[in-house]
């Protein structure tokens, strides 16, 4: 029978994987329910302790999401067992006008995560949704709203981009504001969990160290992670009223690593694959994504993809991680080197570029958005004109890389190009230039770096070390380096609005969110500019 990789020791002949086709037996079962699944015993308490979720909207149908887990700290404290659930889809919140309805199935292979693909649904319309277990266990309900249909070119879409949720660092406040707004959906770019141990935190939850000492690296470990960071109120509400669309970044897994590389070389790359294939896999099952996840050649997960908002707008989701080459010029902070520039060096991956490339030639839509992990404009370390230094996870680490990703964009004509960025636990608003070398090269599109949710909580750890290198760096219109926010964008036919809103703390429950800035990207112009507030 084929399964997922689950913990198991390491086989060392070989370098280890996460197999999806090797999993295709247990992700049928999931699609494909038995009626004696829904003879399962009772829990004796709720089992949607981690709410439920919605992802990846199109115009006619959903992704919805849920996992069971009745003790969820503890594994999840579900039988060793398959068992059924059941869902519905309205067309009110009070779940009276039912409009779908179905099975599925929630198994231990998959940490009894469910992923129901619903399609049939009617274009740019509101649905609620629940789930069910038993006679009597309910889910929370929550809601979604589909996509424009392919032709429509709306008067105005509503979005957020979200990252990096230290759950240790901070309350989710900026992710309880969100959830107040009304959006058509959520981009959340990356390092929704933090590997690290949580057992040292803000909150002043006691965690039980047996499960939750050291780094995150097994399976399990990622599972209890992910069931930790899913419990929080204010996260669960974002998801509630508002659909995700998720991509990783380094955190899911290990900071900072490259492809199958991991940071500094901290273990064997034998055992870093095996502890990437356990991230991804429970990034699988606690992610409102595909429930049959697209594949590659090499089996990897393949999580870039594209979304269309009628012809309003395309937002296409990379994966920095996943297919790039080691740091050329070494980890951290350095002089560039000359390998920086070999053609076989990439970020993408060769397949994510030639698929970039083949999206965005295709594209008819008014506003292009790219959403990614890491800083695509050049941030110049040192103010000599005879030293450049760069930071090396970034694109700055892959100029040759940046220069093809820039390349691409011109030489396709997309409309109104603009880049959404997430990792970096700052704020920025770049001016993209074709070439970074030359003042007065041309301006291809603007590039939106998001705050972090928490991580770095109140503290100041980039402000002070960054700010001074701004003036060296003229295409960066604006820089906030220690406020914990998010990026509220309203998308209208003649202009994109971004209202920047941050929190006034985080470490503490009682943080008020607030108007920090807003910008303004007109049709036709790339660049930025401060709109008064």
């Amino acid at each position: 029978m084929t399964r997922l990789i689950l913990d198991r020791p390491l086989d060392r002949r070989r370098l280890l994987d996460i197999s999806w086709k090797a999993s295709a037996g247990a992700i049928a079962l999931s699609l494909i329910p038995g009626d004696d699944l829904f003879a399962a015993p009772s829990l004796g308490t709720n089992p949607f302790t981690l709410g439920v979720a919605s992802g990846d909207p199109t115009p006619d149908g959903i992704v919805l999401w849920t996992r069971l887990a009745p003790d969820p700290l503890v594994g999840g404290g579900m039988p060793a067992r398959g068992v059924g659930v059941r869902w519905r889809i309205a067309t009110d919140a009070a779940m009276t006008n039912v409009v779908q309805e179905g099975k599925a199935s929630a198994l231990p292979e998959l940490a009894h995560s469910v992923h129901v693909e619903v399609t049939g649904l009617r274009p740019r319309r509101h649905y609620w949704y629940q789930f069910s277990y038993g006679a009597e266990e309910e889910s929370p309900i929550g809601h979604f709203r589909t996509a424009p249909a392919a032709t429509d070119l709306v008067d105005e879409l509503r979005f957020a981009a979200i990252t990096c949720q230290k759950w240790e660092e901070g309350y989710y406040t900026v992710l309880r504001d969100v959830a107040a707004q009304k959006l058509d959906a959520v981009f959340h770019l990356g390092d929704y969990l933090y590997e690290y141990s949580p057992l040292e935190n803000v909150r002043g939850v006691v965690l039980d160290p047996a499960r939750f000492t050291g780094e995150t690296v097994t399976l399990a470990r990622y599972r209890d992670q992910y069931a930790l960071y899913k419990m929080d109120a204010d996260l669960q509400a974002a998801h509630h009223a508002h659909p995700f669309v998720v991509i990783w970044d380094d955190h899911e897994v290990q900071n900072d690593y490259s492809g199958r590389h991991p940071e500094y070389n901290q273990t064997s790359p034998q055992e870093f694959v095996v502890r990437r294939a356990a991230g991804y896999q429970a990034f699988y099952e606690h992610m409102p994504i595909r429930a049959k996840p697209q594949v590659d050649k090499n089996n990897h997960l393949r999580i870039y993809r594209s979304l269309r908002y009628g012809r309003s707008a395309e937002f296409i989701m990379l994966d920095d991680r996943q297919y790039r080459s080691d740091n050329p010029c070494g980890d951290g902070e350095s002089a560039r080197c000359e390998g920086a520039f070999d053609p076989k060096v990439t970020m993408l991956g060769a397949g994510q570029e030639a698929w970039l490339q083949k999206t965005l030639a295709k594209s008819d839509a008014e506003w292009t958005f790219i959403a990614q992990q890491l800083l695509v404009a050049e941030l110049e370390h040192d103010s000599s004109p005879t030293v450049d230094r760069f930071w090396n996870d970034a694109w700055d680490g892959y100029p040759g890389a940046r220069d093809r990703l820039l390349g691409t964009i011109v030489d396709t004509k997309v409309r109104n190009p603009v880049i959404l960025t997430g990792d970096w636990h700052s704020t920025f608003v770049n001016d993209i230039k074709r070439d970074f070398s030359k003042d007065y090269s041309k301006l291809v599109a603007t590039e939106f770096v998001t705050p972090a949710i928490t991580s770095g909580g109140d503290g100041t750890p980039y402000g002070p070390y960054y700010a001074p290198m701004i003036p060296n760096n003229q295409h960066i219109r604006y820089y906030d380096g220690d406020r914990r926010g998010y990026f509220l964008m309203k998308l209208g036919r003649d202009r994109l609005d971004a209202e920047l809103r941050m929190v006034t703390k985080v470490e503490t429950p009682d943080g008020t969110p607030y108007k920090a800035a807003r910008f303004v990207v007109e049709n036709g112009r790339p660049g930025a500019y401060v709109e008064r507030i």
